[in-house]
């Protein structure tokens, strides 16, 4: 497995943490496939449609988000980059803290890596 694929798909990764922390909806239309979907840890999910427009409506903005234990699986064509995440959020004005495990799913479309799925997992407390 290729560290400068790993590199490449991080850095897709954080392009895109990057438009969500400035609710860039036209970067996230560019950087979600069509048939994208979110599954939230809280077991929602959304379709890239409803995704977007709850970003643009700003019911939740994401502030931080570390991500750590990255690591790529190679399924054809298909890329899986999974890991944990410690994300921060502004809710309603109120700052949320999540701990979860993630798995995201990247495909080489338009010349470009294009998130098709993500989903979130809680990670255990303590």
């Amino acid at each position: 497995m290729s560290g400068s694929l790993l590199a490449e798909l991080i850095a897709a990764d954080e392009a895109r943490y990057q438009a969500l922390y400035r609710l860039d909806i036209a970067s996230l239309e560019r950087m979600l496939a069509d048939d994208y979907l979110h599954v939230h840890a809280n077991g929602k999910i959304d379709d890239k449609a409803a995704f977007l427009a709850s970003i643009q409506a700003a019911r939740y903005r994401f502030v931080d988000a570390r991500r750590t234990e990255q690591q790529l699986r190679i399924a054809g064509a298909a890329v899986l980059l999974c890991g944990k995440t410690r994300t921060t959020l502004d809710i309603g004005g109120e700052t949320k803290v999540m701990a979860n495990a993630f798995v995201t799913l990247w495909l080489p479309l338009e010349a470009r890596w294009k998130l098709q799925y993500w989903q979130a997992t809680p990670l255990p407390q303590g």
